[in-house]
Parts: C-alpha cells; structure tokens; sequence
C-alpha cells in the first residue's frame, strides 16, 4: 500500500495544480472579456449575459485558486527555519497593509504589549492579517473594534484577537476552521479558506486556535504560540 503524502509533497501538488488551473481559469475570463468588449464597440445589442456569468466564474476560480496557493505555502512552515519575531511589529505591518480596508471602514485597532515568540515571521503575518480581514469584515451597525492581546502561560504565549461584531453560534466555533466553510453573509471575497490556513500555520508552529463567542456581543479567537527563549 502507498504511503500518504507528507504536507511538503501535498503542498507541491497543489502548487502544481494550481498553477495549471490560472493558466486555464484566466484565458478563459480574457477571451470572454474580448468578446463582451468587440460587442459592445460594434453597437450590436448588448452581449449575451451569458458571457458576464463566465467572466464572473472565472474571477471567482482565480480567488479559489489564490486561496489554496496560500493554503500549499502554510503546508510548507518548516519549524528548522523558525527565529525570535516580535510579534508587535508583525501585527503593526499587518494593519498598515490592510490601511485601505481599516480606513474605509473606520475601524479602530488596538493591541496590548507583545510578545517575542518563536517563529516564522511571514507566515506569523499570514495568521494576524486572516484573524483581521475576518474581524474587519463581520461588525455590527457601527466600525469595527478589534483589540488584539497577549499573556503569558509559562512556555507559551496566550493570544486573542477580539471584536464586537454579531459573534458566533456555537455549533458554527469549529466549523469556521474547516477549508472552503464560509457563513451565511460572508462578505469576504476569497475561498473560505484564511481559517484554515492560520490552523495549518499555528498546528506547524507547535500551537493551536480556537474562538469563543457569546452573540451579539462579539467573538475571541484565541491562538498559542511558543516563547522565544531566553537569550545566552
């Protein structure tokens, strides 16, 4: 019987994969965008409507796709690379990438004293902006309020990432880590898979995720990663 396939073999499958589809999914929404702009410069009746359910399939394929390129690069998190990373400047690079969404939305970040763990810092950064991008996205009537922090549980560190939007039920506190799970009225454009992916990246890291929520008043998600240790 054949061995299964370790994480770094699956995730150059899906690498592969991946690549092969872009290729596929793109030329197909080019031509179709080709052939809606020919017809409208020739002043015939509008295009066939047809032809905007392809070009919006396959926009929504190169999401999917972009989605899992992100999902095979967590698989790859190799613990033999990790180094001190202070969490603090991760999670100040990770707000000034998402400047735009905070802004428009008007949201405000805050964020306790962090710490210094051990780590991968890029794929660290992947956690904070998905957790972010989620918390940004379900908020009640008003902006977003996000407050992220961090204690100390002897060798490893406690971190939550709060907000007050709706929350989550329950039965849903799992389920939101599974690939591809998306809630009713999800407004985050993607596959569904940034939960996912930081549960892939914390499990490689030697810690794990979890969220708490008690609706309407906000949900937690609750990571652990290890300490850095002790300088000589």
């Amino acid at each position: 019987m054949a061995s299964s396939m370790s994480d770094r073999e699956f995730s150059e499958f899906l690498l592969r994969a991946c690549h092969d589809l872009r290729a596929a999914a793109r030329a197909v929404r080019t031509h179709s965008q080709l052939l809606f702009k020919d017809a409208a410069r020739s002043g015939s009746p509008p295009a066939d409507p047809r032809l905007g359910f392809i070009i919006e399939g396959s926009r929504k394929i190169d999401l999917l796709l972009d989605g899992l390129v992100h999902y095979s690069l967590a698989l790859q998190t190799d613990p033999s690379s990790f180094q001190s990373a202070r969490t603090d400047i991760l999670l100040r690079f990770t707000i000034a990438k998402l400047d735009n969404v905070v802004k428009q939305s008007g949201a405000g970040i805050t964020y306790d004293e962090l710490p210094v763990v051990t780590g991968d810092p890029d794929r660290l950064m992947q956690v904070f902006e998905n957790l972010l991008r989620n918390a940004l996205a379900y908020h009640g009537e008003g902006p977003p309020r996000i407050h992220v922090g961090a204690v100390r549980q002897k060798e490893q560190w406690l971190f939550s990432v709060r907000d007050h939007g709706p929350g989550l039920e329950a039965e849903f506190l799992e389920s939101v880590f599974a690939p591809f799970e998306r809630l009713e009225g999800n407004r985050i454009p993607g596959a569904g898979l940034g939960l996912a992916i930081c549960r892939v990246i914390l499990e490689h890291h030697g810690g794990h995720i979890w969220a708490e929520s008690q609706p309407p008043d906000g949900a937690t998600f609750y990571f652990t990663l290890p300490a850095a240790p002790p300088e000589a």
